[in-house]
């Protein structure tokens, strides 16, 4: 057990509540897209087994890995209807709900993957989680961030590098209009295709972080792995709040305790996975580069305006980044 894990069950002790504050067991299903060797599972394990714990086993979490209750959008859209009890995701797959996460979507927006983190679960990143309510959600937390470079078939180590580039991306402007600024080709292509495409050269290169590499096993698909702060992708952790309202108030105060604690386990397991994706990267051949990211990030920028079209007060959640950012 890590040690973070060890001293948040050890300050969960206080928190406990007697069997006789149950007067019935409660159930919560849990879904998200990923393995169950993700950080995305290792969050939702430790908040299903602290949630069992503390209420001397009257809340049970089912936890459906892989897309087991459907895709992210299916998750967002059942979350917002009540069919869905909680889910943790990435940030893009709420921008087509609520267009202010589009803002966490800009190239360049964070410098590393650590500012990231610090700013989201600080008052910035409460901003965004005060905007689910309205849309039958509540934001349980800010989880691990994806810290995603440029897994290629050959090198980038220049802003001409990739010109012309098919780039494979998500279907978000954030990423789209961010590779047109860079000069390359973005290509939407479902991720279940990406390994084939990569091999077929039907695409040059993608965007992931490496623990994503690792376990999609592009290290057979790709030769080149290029560093960069492009995008610093952050999950959060979400429960339908008609099924929170549903419960007694002293279980939602240990939801809430527990999601919190439950995201920063996330965190901890992302950035070890990350960590060990390079490892795994180097160790098979990959060549990894850290190129001067001066040329990309000015060229990036021009795709700000773009993504920020449909975006309410815009500008003023970027003036709040720019002083939290100061305040660090």
């Amino acid at each position: 057990m890590s040690k973070v894990k060890q001293l948040l069950q050890a300050a969960a002790l206080s928190t406990m509540l007697p069997s006789a504050a149950l007067a019935q067991t409660y159930e919560l299903n849990v879904g998200h897209v990923l393995s169950e060797n993700s950080s995305y599972q290792s969050g939702m394990s430790y908040f299903a087994n602290m949630m069992a714990e503390r209420t001397n086993g009257d809340f049970k979490t089912n936890i459906f890995s892989s897309a087991g209750l459907g895709g992210e959008l299916r998750l967002v859209q059942g979350g917002m209807t009540g069919t869905v009890d909680a889910f943790i995701i990435g940030q893009p797959s709420l921008e087509s709900t609520i267009p202010e996460f589009k803002i966490l979507s800009l190239p360049f927006l964070f410098e590393s993957e650590a500012q990231a983190v610090a700013l989201l679960r600080g008052s910035f990143g409460q901003k965004f989680l005060d905007l689910l309510p309205d849309r039958n959600l509540i934001g349980l937390g800010w989880a691990g961030v994806f810290s995603r470079g440029l897994p290629a078939n050959r090198p980038i180590a220049s802003l001409e590098d990739l010109v012309g580039m098919k780039v494979r991306v998500m279907q978000s402007p954030g990423y789209v209009e961010t590779f047109v600024a860079l000069g390359s080709q973005p290509t939407p292509i479902a991720f279940g295709e990406l390994f084939t495409s990569l091999q077929t050269g039907v695409v040059d290169a993608t965007d992931l972080s490496p623990d994503l590499v690792i376990s999609g096993r592009f290290t057979d698909a790709i030769s080149h792995y290029s560093k960069m702060s492009l995008h610093q992708l952050p999950s959060i952790f979400i429960i339908s709040k008609s099924k929170f309202d549903s419960f007694p108030q002293e279980i939602q105060t240990l939801v809430l305790e527990v999601g919190r604690e439950a995201t920063m386990v996330a965190i901890v397991e992302q950035r070890r996975a990350m960590a060990a994706g390079f490892e795994t990267m180097a160790a098979a051949g990959i060549q990894i580069s850290e190129p001067d990211q001066g040329q990309f990030v000015e060229a990036a920028k021009r795709a700000w305006p773009i993504i920020l079209t449909d975006v309410p007060n815009a500008d003023t959640y970027l003036s709040d980044l720019e002083a939290a950012k100061k305040a660090q």
